[in-house]
C-alpha cells in the first residue's frame, strides 16, 4: 500500500517555477507506518497510472484551475482500486463537486495539516468518512514540510507561508473566502 500526493495540471515541462507546499506538508502529515508518500507534481511529469495500485491512498489538491485534470487522476485512481481524497480550495468550496465528478470516497475542507494522517487511518481501515472538517489552523499549527523530498533541480523557487487571509473581498479570489478576512 502506498500513498500518493497528486498535483495536478495539464502541461508538464519537467521544471516548475514555485513547489506546491500543500505537497511537502502533507507528505509530513502522512503517518510514517505507511512510508514515504509518493509525491507527483504533473507540472513536472505527469502520473503513471499503472503506479497506482488496488488499496493504494490518493489525496489529490485542486484549485478551480486545475479542478478538471484533477477529476480525471481522481477517476483513474478509483478505477485502479485505490483511494481518493480530493482537498484544496475548490474541493473546500465545493466539495459535492469533488464527491460526484472527481468520484471521490472523501473531501478535506479547510487544512489538512492536522487531520490527513486521520484519513489515511481511516482509508486504511475500509472506513474513510465522506467530509473531514479541517477548519483554519493556526500558523503555530502548521506542519515543517517534508523538503527532504524535493527533486533537485525541478523548481525555480521553494514556497514559504508568510501569512494567511486578506483583508479584501475581491469576486475574483477564493483566499478571503477559505482563509478568512483577518490576515
Amino acid at each position: 500500500m502506498s500513498v500518493h500526493l497528486v498535483n495536478p495540471s495539464d502541461n508538464s515541462f519537467g521544471t516548475a517555477v514555485i513547489t506546491p507546499r500543500w505537497l511537502f506538508v502533507l507528505a509530513a502529515a502522512t503517518p510514517q507506518s505507511t512510508g514515504d508518500p509518493i509525491l507527483v507534481d504533473e507540472s513536472l511529469e505527469q502520473i503513471a497510472p499503472e503506479s497506482i495500485m488496488p488499496g493504494d491512498i490518493v489525496g489529490i489538491s485542486v484549485h478551480t484551475g486545475n479542478a478538471l485534470r484533477g477529476y480525471e487522476v481522481g477517476r483513474i485512481a478509483r478505477g485502479r482500486g485505490a483511494w481518493v481524497i480530493y482537498g484544496g480550495i475548490h474541493a473546500t468550496l465545493f466539495p459535492e463537486e469533488a464527491l460526484d465528478r472527481g468520484n471521490a470516497h472523501a473531501v478535506v475542507k479547510g487544512d489538512g495539516d492536522l487531520v490527513w494522517s486521520k484519513v489515511v487511518t481511516d482509508c486504511l481501515a475500509g472506513k474513510p468518512s465522506r467530509i473531514y472538517e479541517g477548519g483554519r489552523i493556526e500558523g503555530s499549527q502548521f506542519l515543517a514540510a517534508r523538503w527532504d523530498l524535493t527533486p533537485p533541480d525541478k523548481y525555480m523557487w521553494a514556497s514559504v507561508q508568510t501569512i494567511r487571509g486578506c483583508p479584501k473581498h475581491c469576486s475574483f479570489c477564493s483566499v478571503w473566502r477559505t482563509d478568512g478576512q483577518q490576515p
